[in-house]
């Protein structure tokens, strides 16, 4: 509530709270358009008159400068809130974006593999009866397949020269030859010589030489096991060992190394009946020996050609035909016949080679030198005393006289022929004549009965991926990306097994992830293993919600 007072025109006054008056400013005693007083204009005078009116009353141009700036903390303020408001937007975004992006990268379980492949397989069909010698002893092998059979019960017997390969395989491995090499050269000493004039006088298997000869490893192997040269073998000891104890004690020990645990020996050559063997042995030593490239080479050789003797056969008359390829025979009146072959048999491209022995086979008798037959010359006996005739008539012819001629009688030869030598030192024609039927047979037989058995073929079933996700199991097939087989003896089981791969998820079709082994003897196929078709992903939005 207000009042008039009567301090001068125009006033007002306003009751305060206690009953005083409060003078008030009168709008009419403000020019508001007047323009605003300089500071000179505002002297003291002018504040000591307008004290009292001006002080409750602020200046115009302060406050709008007051409003701007509270207008511009305002707008800060807003500005500020915006971007704090877009930063916090943008850090929640980045937040679910990259914990979005871990839920739908992060690995699926890891695909599990399973293998299809059984741990062996029979090699189908039976064994065929083999035709084993009626006497002596016999034995099969067939080294790639870990196969060996013989005859029945054996023990040592002797061996004759089926010795010399056991000599050439330590000669080989004491000195091999690189291919296409001819070896060393080996020079022909006196003793070689000596050995080689006693050999003779014993009529012994021998190759000429002579004292300073020089031959190449080659040259002598070649004599050695194509010709059967008993001086050869020695020489080679010497020149090898130093001496034949010594290289003998060699080839024991080699024996004894491939399991020829029946076999010893005390000769190089074999000539000496205390040299001895089994069938069964004698394929482990032939096996060691064919196993060297030389060797077989050596052995599986029609014909050799040497300086003193020209060209010549190799005694081993079989090579060359029905697939043999070598390698040695024997005889002695002690050993009977003797011989070993090697066969290489061709299945689908593919070779296998096939060795078999016999030993103790029975020799044609010898033969002994006939008698010529003897011739009797008889005389007739002497006329008697002539007798005087009666002298002839005249015209009459007279008869003449004449001797009766000799008698010559001719007796056959006796039926039965008795001869004052030796037994053992009697040719024999053809040593080997019962021998290689026997041999030529079991040979044909073994070779017969090795079969080809598949192991893989191509895009088989052999695996399984298996994946798990969306609460339920997804597969995919493994198969071979090749086929495969192996030789085998019927009856014999082909080992198998996996090498598996890590599997990723999703890995694609085609994917190699592991390899399928097959083994039999010493024969080994691998084949690639590869997935059928690409390993099932969820999708995305699955991989997000539930990964």
């Amino acid at each position: 509530m207000s009042a008039q007072s009567g301090e001068g025109p125009g006033a007002t006054t306003a009751l305060a709270p206690g009953g005083g008056a409060v003078p008030l400013l009168s709008t009419s005693s403000v020019d508001i358009t007047a323009p605003e007083a300089t500071d000179a204009e505002s002297g003291p005078a002018a504040v000591e008159g307008g004290a009292q009116a001006a002080a409750p009353a602020t200046a115009p141009g302060p406050r709008r400068a007051e409003l701007r700036r509270a207008a511009k903390r305002r707008s800060g303020h807003r500005w500020r809130w915006w971007l704090a408001l877009a930063v916090a937007l943008s850090l929640g975004l980045a937040t679910v974006g990259w914990f979005g992006a871990q839920r739908i990268n992060r690995p699926l379980v890891q695909p599990s593999q399973l293998s299809a492949l059984p741990s062996s397989v029979a090699v189908p069909g039976s064994g065929p009866a083999l035709p084993w010698p009626a006497k002596g002893q016999g034995a099969i092998s067939v080294p790639a397949l870990g196969y060996t059979q013989q005859s029945g019960p054996e023990s040592p017997l002797p061996i004759a020269s089926l010795t010399k390969m056991t000599s050439a395989v330590v000669v080989l491995r004491d000195h091999p030859m690189a291919a296409g090499s001819s070896g060393p050269p080996i020079t022909i000493t006196a003793a070689d010589v000596a050995e080689y004039d006693t050999e003779l006088r014993n009529d012994q298997s021998t190759v000429p030489i002579r004292t300073g000869e020089v031959l190449t490893e080659e040259q002598m192997l070649e004599a050695l096991v194509t010709q059967s040269a008993n001086d050869i073998a020695y020489a080679l000891a010497l020149w090898d060992a130093g001496g034949v104890p010594a290289f003998v004690a060699k080839m024991n020990a080699l024996a004894q190394s491939l399991g020829a645990t029946s076999t010893h020996y005390v000769d190089a050559s074999g000539y000496d009946p205390h040299t001895v063997s089994t069938a069964a042995d004698c394929l482990r030593v032939a096996a060691a020996g064919m196993s060297d490239p030389t060797f077989a080479r050596v052995v599986g050789m029609r014909s050799v050609t040497l300086p003193l003797v020209g060209t010549i056969p190799n005694v081993v008359t079989e090579i060359g035909s029905n697939n043999v390829v070598g390698i040695k025979s024997g005889y002695t009146t002690a050993a009977g016949g003797c011989m070993v072959l090697a066969a290489d048999r061709v299945i689908q491209g593919r070779s296998v080679t096939v060795l078999v022995a016999v030993l103790a086979q029975p020799v044609p008798p010898p033969t002994i030198p006939k008698p010529a037959p003897t011739t009797t010359t008889t005389t007739a006996p002497p006329p008697p005393p002539a007798t005087t005739a009666p002298p002839a008539a005249p015209g009459a012819v007279v008869p003449p006289t004449t001797a009766p001629p000799p008698t010559t009688t001719t007796t056959p030869p006796p039926t039965t022929t008795t001869t004052t030598i030796p037994l053992d030192d009697l040719p024999v024609v053809d040593p080997l004549r019962y021998t290689r039927p026997v041999v030529e047979g079991l040979l044909t037989a073994t070779e017969s009965a090795i079969v080809p058995i598949t192991v893989a073929t191509r895009g088989q079933l052999v695996g399984t991926v298996i994946t798990h996700w969306g609460g339920g199991a997804h597969r995919v097939g493994v198969v071979t990306s090749a086929g495969a087989f192996l030789f085998g003896w019927p009856g014999q089981r082909v080992v198998s097994g996996t090498k598996l791969l890590a599997v990723p998820a999703g890995g694609a079709g085609g994917r190699r992830v592991g390899t399928a082994l097959y083994a039999l003897g010493g024969q080994f196929q691998t084949v690639p293993m590869t997935l059928s078709a690409t390993v099932p992903e969820p999708s995305w939005w699955w991989r997000l919600v539930h990964n």
